[in-house]
């Protein structure tokens, strides 16, 4: 009985640690006293993969009688531990960071026939979640996320709020998503449902 109390104990444990871990990385990390969101450093190295959008483009006037659409490629990352509580809870943990990557494609011919694949970086979106709704007064943080814009090459978040809307530049695009927690997961199933 003393072994299994002990074992117990130490699980109990184990899980607040890394409950608190996961949170703590994210607040204490990437973001500042008053909701300012930073990019992690080197996340496209060392953090987990969630998946991969192709969003074709609204063509320009001169290229619409091009015979090839221009996509763009939306990369998701997020932290392996927010993928583990996820596959258990079915939901993002406080402090979970998603952060998407959006590139131009190129296409070119090769050996293996005609391929597209990430160019030029374009924009980088970061969403933070917040359960505990920490700067209510930040028009950045809503819905229980903090959400993040910036261009390519510049550290300093873009995220405006549209004047009178209440909303800000990020949230705006997840609606759809509002009943999966504002995040589009079917393009995650591979990872998440595992």
């Amino acid at each position: 009985m003393k072994t299994l109390t002990t074992l117990l104990f130490i699980t109990l444990i184990t899980a607040v640690s890394w409950h608190a871990n996961a949170e703590d990385g994210a607040y204490e990390n990437l973001v500042d006293g008053v909701g300012n969101i930073t990019l992690p450093d080197d996340y496209r190295a060392s953090w987990a993969f969630l998946g991969t959008y192709f969003v074709k483009n609204a063509p320009k006037e001169e290229d619409e009688q091009k015979a090839q659409p221009s996509f763009d490629i939306h990369s998701v990352y997020t932290q392996a531990e927010s993928i583990a509580h996820y596959r258990k809870e079915g939901e993002f943990p406080d402090g979970a960071v998603l952060i998407k990557d959006v590139n131009a494609t190129k296409q070119e011919k090769l050996t293996t026939g005609e391929v597209y694949y990430a160019d030029t970086p374009k924009i980088v979106f970061a969403m933070v979640k917040d359960r505990k709704n920490r700067f209510p007064d930040n028009e950045a943080w809503a819905e229980g996320w903090g959400w993040a814009l910036f261009k390519a090459g510049n550290p300093v978040s873009q995220t405006t709020t549209w004047k009178g809307e209440g909303f800000n530049n990020c949230f705006a695009c997840h609606v759809p998503a509002k009943d999966q927690d504002w995040v589009f997961t079917q393009g995650y199933k591979s990872v998440l449902n595992k």
